[in-house]
């Protein structure tokens, strides 16, 4: 069988299961029933992409392990609720919004809200007096909150993008975040997504939800782990929507299966006078994708998105960023960094788009790599797109590897040369760690970081 009837065969077996996952889903509203038919028939018509010529998004990366596998559904957990020891993936700190998901499902039984020793009970969202409300999107769904209706599937596009679609029309669980206007939340709100890898390959669609009320600040965390070498699929997206004067921290850390696969859209989109900060760790998967697009829709919006990527052995780690200034007065401040080792590849496409009338915008870009071994490989690729003459723009890309004068230098101190690998290394990404306003979320990342770092 040849890759393109491979892909049409496994899209046919896309919407088998999918019209088995309405046959079987509980009372869903009818504009939700729409929206997972219109994505399903989009996901049919757009297809899995390839690296052809003229498709540009995928021309450093193929999709086509993932394409032509087939996937199943997550093992059911039995009788007993499943649950899994949380300590490898706890914040340190001692309190935290935490609603957990393992292969894909709301485990109430292990989710839990500050000063609370009691799991969530099933079915109930997580209520402050501030009114913030933390909880699962499926029960958003169904209560048909107002938040939900109006930005669900409104800001992530599915048109060009497959993996989009395939998520929206298998939207089932995934979690919702809606901070009210002028709500300060204090302890990060952590959205923790653990793939087990247990029983055949599967496919799990995460989806995330986080609308930020005018004038609210809250730091929210979007986490993908694993546990043991299975080879699943994660196709993620997570769509952030910021109200005028907001301020949102949303960080990000991938460390899925060295075996799986990892595909994953943000889309935040910004107010006036709105500002958002975040940082990303992009550190497991076989073949994993991150497209990060933040649209600045109105004047005074800011964005700062960092991120940092480590790969090694055969892995292929891919950033694609969209920065989009739509309007005047905008700004927008981005540095990514990646390591590389092994026979591995790193690929960075940073886009940023001023459109005509976004006078007075400001715009940098910041692409680094420091290659470890003579195998591993990245391509780096900024892009402005400045279609306004009253701006302040700059972009670079850099790829080098460990400075011998500063090894020299340690070494010369009585530092052996693996530590002083160590050291250089670990310091050549604190630039993106330090942007971490998260007390608690910078040392977890920070942590994680360090520990997949070559230590040789």
């Amino acid at each position: 069988m040849t890759s393109t009837s491979q892909a049409t065969h496994h899209g046919t077996a896309y919407r088998a299961a999918h019209a088995a996952r309405l046959a079987a889903a509980e009372h869903q509203p009818q504009w939700m029933l729409e929206l997972r038919e219109q994505a399903m028939a989009r996901f049919e018509a757009v297809g899995f992409p390839t690296a052809r010529r003229g498709n540009e998004p995928w021309k450093y990366t193929d999709a086509s392990p993932i394409a032509e596998a087939t996937f199943g559904t997550p093992p059911t957990a039995g009788p007993e609720p499943l649950t899994v020891a949380l300590k490898p993936f706890a914040l340190p700190c001692a309190r935290v919004h935490e609603i957990v998901f393992i292969d894909g499902r709301y485990t109430p039984q292990m989710s839990s809200v500050p000063g609370d020793t009691e799991p969530l009970p099933a079915g109930t969202f997580e209520r402050h007096a501030s009114g913030l409300v933390v909880g699962r999107l499926a029960e958003a769904i169904h209560r048909e909150l107002p938040q939900v209706r109006a930005h669900l599937s409104k800001h992530a596009g599915m048109d060009a993008n497959a993996f989009t679609a395939l998520n929206t029309a298998f939207i089932e669980d995934g979690a919702f975040v809606w901070i009210p206007d002028d709500a300060v939340v204090t302890e990060p709100i952590y959205l923790l997504f653990i793939g087990t890898g247990k029983g055949d390959a599967y496919v799990t669609h995460p989806r995330v939800l986080v609308v930020a009320g005018k004038h609210s600040k809250a730091s929210v965390i979007v986490s993908h782990e694993h546990l043991g070498d299975g080879g699943y699929f994660s196709n993620a997206v997570t769509e952030a929507v910021l109200g005028p004067g907001a301020h949102l921290g949303l960080w990000r850390l991938q460390r899925e299966s060295a075996r799986a696969f990892h595909v994953a859209t943000t889309q935040a989109t910004l107010g006036r006078d709105s500002t958002l900060t975040s940082a990303s760790a992009e550190l497991g998967g076989k073949l994993a994708r991150h497209d990060f697009n933040v649209t600045l829709a109105e004047q005074g919006a800011s964005c700062r998105v960092n991120g940092v990527y480590v790969t090694d052995g055969t892995r292929h780690v891919d950033t694609h960023t969209f920065i989009d200034h739509a309007v005047p007065r905008t700004t927008s401040n981005e540095v990514f960094k990646g390591i590389l080792s092994g026979d591995s590849r790193g690929v960075f496409v940073g886009n940023v788009l001023v459109r005509p009338d976004a006078q007075r915008s400001e715009a940098h870009q910041l692409n680094k790599n420091l290659l470890l071994s003579s195998g591993a490989h990245v391509d780096t690729q900024p892009r402005l797109e400045i279609f306004a003459d009253d701006v302040q723009c700059t972009h670079g890309a850099a790829v080098g590897s460990l400075d011998d004068a500063a090894l020299f230098y340690l070494k010369s101190r009585g530092i052996g040369e693996g530590l002083a690998r160590v050291l250089l290394t670990h310091g050549f990404m604190r630039e993106v760690i330090e942007s971490i306003t998260d007390e608690a979320v910078r040392q977890h990342l920070d942590t994680a970081v360090e520990a997949t770092l070559p230590h040789d």
